[in-house]
């Protein structure tokens, strides 16, 4: 039905489908392909499991050390109700009757999820829509592989691993409190599992629609953080129907540890299977190597500004900065206009007044601002990190020998890319913050908040610079170093968000480069540490360089 492809200059050419499916049939091949994912995936597996089931396992075992009275536990249980926490965490099942469970439950699985979520992605479109990209696929294919083998290798052990974790992170919390029953651990441990399983379907479907993982990736994170902005949309009204279309808000819906309920899994299922079935059908309609969505042919002639290696750099990844830029913008006019809401239930609930140690006015605000702009800048240097991560990927595709064979140095090919990752990740950062800032300043009749807030963003930027220097210094040493810098990043997530849970001393503390900025608005400018910040990111990039520059670069 379909033709082949073959465009001089772009490769891999596309390979018609098959009308019928290879010896064996649409699924040959599957049981040895899911082999190959575990092996490839040796490393990946493990550091995903021990991360989520120790993450949430420390996070809960803390709780009875920093909690260890009823009353603080109804304090917390009072808190969690705030339009603050439930934007984070959740709507606070069992809040009334505050206990260790419920604590777990509302403040920590939302993060086991998410996690989850995240990993389902990355791992189903990494042995799909990668494959087919590197043109590994269309080796495989030469044997008796059917169509649909590759994709039900991956969902099988993305939704294994997902199921492990679960029962991982459920003996585990039975195992480590006495407080926390083992049907309410069930319960936590499968919602998160769910929450995975839920989102591998997602990617099933997003790499039948991209012909690059990039794009596929980035519909499936988009995806994640509709989902998120959907659940806390929702679970701050009052009927939570917007919650109710989101698969992380299926996953809360099941109320563990304070009254199970177990049929909003059967959501998660039914949600995963309708998507899967709807990613073979796409499957069947597309050639290999191609993606539903065709990509748009360039002109015939390129433009000055690609000649230069910035000029190019920005140009590649000009949608991936359009969309991380609209997404966080967008976060932060949700975020602004939810000050006046937050605004009136603080000051109605003295004892938060005295959890922000804030009694002046504004000063509660001000809090809760500072948390979110925190919260925002993590996800801003997330792009970052994506953008320079796109060295590796340029290199190890063998798209950067054509053009270092010219007079362009490596470092001038670099820094393109280092410049859209650093520059562009600050411009991301302020966008969002100003955008913050006006809708909060409309919120409050307060113009003010403007400024207040673009300050707050561009103290988040020597933070977010060291973190990409860290990044291109790893990468500058060996490429298989560079996805380092994102266990950078989550350590910074978890110090800013998990510290005191963990109870974390001040020298694990100090090792987040977030842990120094000041806390704006509100704080005080503490321009030592944001000079010192940026005279480590620059020592970082200068050490990249310097590796970068003696070590062997690969070639195809």
């Amino acid at each position: 039905m379909s033709h082949s492809t073959v465009n001089p200059g772009s490769a891999p050419a596309s390979v018609s489908a098959p009308s019928a499916g290879p010896r064996g049939g649409s699924f040959a091949g599957t049981r040895a392909l899911a082999r190959l994912v575990l092996r490839r995936d040796r490393i990946r597996i493990p550091a995903w499991t021990v991360g989520i089931v120790g993450f949430v396992t420390a996070s809960a075992a803390s709780v009875p050390e920093v909690y260890p009275t009823a009353a603080e536990l109804e304090a917390r249980g009072e808190f969690v109700r705030s339009p603050v926490l439930t934007i984070f965490s959740g709507p606070g099942y069992g809040a009334e009757d505050y206990t260790v469970g419920a604590m777990v439950a509302n403040e920590y699985m939302i993060y086991g999820a998410v996690a989850l979520a995240l990993m389902s992605i990355l791992m189903v479109v990494r042995h799909t829509r990668a494959e087919e990209e590197s043109g590994r696929a269309e080796l495989v294919r030469a044997a008796v592989v059917g169509r649909h083998a590759a994709l039900t290798a991956a969902l099988a052990v993305t939704v294994g691993v997902n199921l492990l974790i679960g029962a991982l992170t459920a003996l585990a919390l039975a195992a480590s409190l006495a407080e926390l029953s083992t049907v309410g651990s069930w319960a936590l441990g499968l919602s998160m599992a769910a929450a995975g399983i839920a989102f591998a379907g997602v990617a099933g479907v997003a790499a039948q629609l991209t012909e690059h993982a990039r794009g596929a990736i980035g519909i499936g994170v988009a995806t994640l953080g509709v989902s998120f902005v959907l659940r806390a949309a929702g679970d701050i009204g009052d009927d939570r129907v917007l919650s109710w279309a989101s698969p992380i808000g299926w996953a809360q819906s099941t109320r563990a540890y304070v009254d199970e309920r177990w049929w909003p899994l059967l959501l998660a299922v039914a949600f995963a299977v309708l998507l899967t079935a709807a990613a073979y059908a796409l499957e069947n309609r597309r050639d290999v190597t191609a993606g539903l969505f065709p990509p748009r042919p360039g002109p015939a002639q390129a433009s000055r500004r690609l000649a230069t290696p910035s000029g190019l750099a920005l140009r590649l990844q000009r949608t991936q900065l359009a969309a991380w830029g609209v997404g966080l913008v967008a976060f932060g006019a949700i975020f602004g206009s939810l000050v006046g809401e937050v605004e009136v239930f603080l000051e109605e609930a003295p004892e938060l007044q005295e959890f922000f140690g804030a009694a002046e006015d504004g000063a509660l605000t001000q809090a809760f601002l500072s948390i979110v702009m925190s919260l925002l800048g993590l996800l801003a240097t997330g792009y970052a990190l994506a953008a320079a991560s796109r060295l590796r990927s340029e290199e190890t595709a063998g798209r950067a020998e054509p053009l270092l064979a010219t007079a362009i140095t490596r470092w001038r090919w670099a820094s393109g890319h280092l410049t859209v990752a650093m520059i562009g990740g600050a411009a991301v950062l302020l966008a969002t913050a100003t955008a913050m800032g006006i809708v909060a300043g409309i919120q409050l009749g307060d113009a003010s908040w403007v400024p207040s807030m673009l300050g707050a963003g561009l103290a988040l930027v020597p933070a977010m610079w060291l973190i990409v220097g860290a990044t291109v210094a790893l990468y500058g040493l060996a490429p298989r170093l560079a996805p380092l810098g994102w266990a950078v990043l989550g350590y910074a997530a978890i110090v800013a968000f998990m510290a005191d849970p963990l109870d974390l001393p001040d020298g694990a503390r100090a090792l987040s480069p977030f842990h120094h900025v000041p806390e704006l608005p509100g704080g005080d400018v503490e321009v030592t540490a944001l000079l010192v910040l940026t005279t480590i990111a620059a020592a970082l990039v200068l050490f990249g360089r310097a590796a970068l520059r003696r070590r062997d670069i690969n070639v195809t």
